[in-house]
């Protein structure tokens, strides 16, 4: 296996508490550290990949591009070194059921269920993690719920819900802008999610004026979702995922897209390694969602 040359871990620390509370003040304070002391980490730290991972604007720090991707890949390590030293320093501990999802579909439609499974099953504690799929080498994992074309052969997995894409936009947006067809989004600014895989640049190619459209791009849906209740644009989203923001009246859907328009989707997938499933908070987690939902 090849080796690394690996950065201190104390340096690593230091960086995602920065980049988390965006100064080097407020890392010292959490810290419990000096902001020189804060700094020379940073400095020993760009050493390694020989670029700046921040840029000043003000009195805040913000990631460059290569900083951010550099946070991307380390933050999972990080936290598995948490969780392994937390379990590994705690001679007691509740028995922990751990479920990875996409982030939004944890905080638009998952938490909110998740008291009535806390009801029904307080002897666990619950741990959330973002993920999109399931990487089996993750073995703190339990159960995940992935977002994905078809389900993994190696994994157990049931359907639990389509992605019904939608178009989303407060009411006023949508009354203001006169939306109630496709046609009508012609210089009005769209809402992309770089991680959705379905864009309004897909599914209006080929429209002249698509060139001169104006956009908004966020990283998740529940920016995505934000932002158009905002009245900032038009997004895409999962119904779903909406469903919340619908019901309040934060959100609502000026038209239905044409079928013609609507590329192949992934689902969402529920999934687990077999013996995981198998064990009592796999299995208890497993069987509550699939009711939940009437797969």
């Amino acid at each position: 296996m090849a080796t690394h040359k690996l950065p201190p871990l104390h340096a690593l620390h230091v960086f995602e508490t920065v980049a988390r509370l965006g100064g080097v003040r407020a890392a010292a304070a959490e810290l419990s550290v000096t902001p020189p002391a804060v700094s020379h980490q940073l400095d020993k730290l760009e050493g390694f990949p020989g670029a700046p991972l921040f840029i000043r604007r003000g009195r805040n720090l913000v990631l460059t591009e290569g900083g951010s991707d550099y946070l991307t890949e380390i933050r999972p390590g990080l936290e598995a070194i948490g969780r392994a030293t937390t379990v590994a320093t705690q001679e007691t501990q509740r028995e922990i059921l751990t479920i990875a999802a996409p982030p939004t579909l944890s905080a638009m439609w998952l938490m909110p269920k998740l008291q009535r499974f806390s009801g029904l099953h307080p002897e666990y504690d619950i741990r959330l993690l973002d993920r999109m799929t399931y990487n089996p080498e993750e073995r703190s994992i339990d159960v995940a719920i992935e977002y994905r074309f078809e389900p993994d052969p190696d994994l157990v997995s049931r359907m639990v819900l389509p992605d019904e894409l939608v178009a989303l936009a407060s009411a006023d947006y949508a009354a203001a802008h006169g939306i109630v067809s496709l046609e009508d989004l012609q210089g009005v600014t769209l809402i992309e999610t770089e991680r959705r895989l379905t864009s309004w640049k897909k599914i209006l190619a080929g429209r002249p004026w698509l060139k001169r459209q104006r956009f908004f791009s966020v990283s998740y849906s529940l920016h995505a979702f934000e932002a158009a209740a905002r009245g900032i644009g038009v997004a895409l989203g999962n119904r779903a995922n909406a469903e919340r923001m619908l019901a309040e009246g934060r959100l609502c859907m000026p038209f239905d897209l044409p079928a013609e328009c609507r590329p192949p989707a992934p689902r969402y997938y529920l999934s687990a390694v077999s013996h995981r499933q198998r064990q009592p908070r796999g299995r208890a987690f497993w069987d509550w969602l699939l009711a939940e939902t009437g797969s």
